[in-house]
């Protein structure tokens, strides 16, 4: 399989992921490899938009209309994660002094540390994914599943 195949793949499980209403999986990893217990405290309390906001956030500042299309959600969905966010201290928001229409998220310290954990797991998670991939279906496999996810995801789009 080529590195564009399982890259595709992955993409596409990202975007089941992104799309569950349940953070129960990534939140259960998170609460056992997060060693602050100031972070592990505020994790029940995070959907899994907001998780993927953190992530998001890491590229720099973003208004929340660009956090919505990258993360293909709605701006509803991001204004009450970000709300969440930054009442949790994991992020904070300003405007420019040019605009004062658009405001912009960034992360804060442990905002950052809760996004790289974030980016960890899904790290670990993606190389099993294709590792159990790998052992369980051959090259041809892979592409039908491939092209079928890419379906998938445009039906549900």
């Amino acid at each position: 399989m080529s590195i564009s195949t399982e890259q595709t793949i992955l993409t596409q499980l990202k975007t089941i992921r992104t799309k569950r209403a349940s953070t129960t999986g990534e939140q259960k990893w998170l609460q056992q490899h997060i060693t602050e217990a100031n972070l592990r405290r505020l994790l029940p309390d995070i959907s899994i938009v907001g998780l993927h906001l953190l992530s998001e956030l890491e590229a720099g500042p973003q208004t929340g209309i660009d956090l919505a299309t990258n993360l293909g959600v709605t701006r509803g969905g991001v204004t009450r994660a970000a709300k969440r966010l930054v009442t949790q201290g994991l992020i904070g928001s300003f405007q420019q002094p040019d605009d004062h229409k658009k405001i912009f998220y960034r992360l804060t310290p442990s905002g950052r540390k809760l996004a790289r954990y974030h980016d960890k797991m899904h790290a670990t998670r993606n190389h099993q994914a294709i590792t159990l991939l790998h052992e369980h279906y051959s090259p041809a496999e892979l592409a039908v599943i491939q092209r079928f996810l890419a379906d998938l995801t445009d039906y549900e789009a």
